[in-house]
């Protein structure tokens, strides 16, 4: 799974894979714990058809700074994967070759959650986007 997870990572950031950036599994868990912890205060949504687009959006909003990115269910499996600042996400990603539907980024502040769902149905491709921002209750 890792492998899989690896080539996931490489083609999202174009960016040779660096094991030193993959978080532990209990790391990532508390991360995840601590954002549920936090107090939800925005939320934007937006729907397109196409992954430019989905990807246009993101990156309109990721600011200059260190995320967490989680791929998938296989965060799960194998941590999160931190993504220095400056980094950028492949607009030209292929959910369907790369077997993916679900891509996270979040703030290593815990501050902003931004997320790209894909699905596809008869045909039709959708990808959800949503940005959440978050403050400490």
């Amino acid at each position: 799974m890792l492998s899989q997870y690896q080539v996931k990572i490489e083609s999202l950031l174009k960016l040779p894979f660096d094991e030193l950036l993959l978080l532990s599994l209990a790391e990532t868990d508390n991360i995840i714990a601590e954002l549920m912890t936090m107090r939800e205060i925005s939320c934007v949504r937006d729907e397109c058809s196409l992954s430019t687009e989905a990807f246009n959006f993101v990156l309109s909003v990721i600011e200059d700074r260190k995320y967490y990115l989680l791929i998938d269910e296989d965060w799960k499996c194998c941590g999160a994967y931190m993504v220095e600042s400056g980094a950028s996400l492949c607009a030209s990603f292929d959910f369907d070759e790369a077997t993916s539907d679900e891509i996270r980024l979040i703030s290593t502040d815990l501050s902003t959650q931004i997320s790209i769902d894909f699905s596809e149905t008869c045909g039709e491709k959708v990808f959800e986007c949503c940005v959440k921002t978050y403050q400490q209750f």
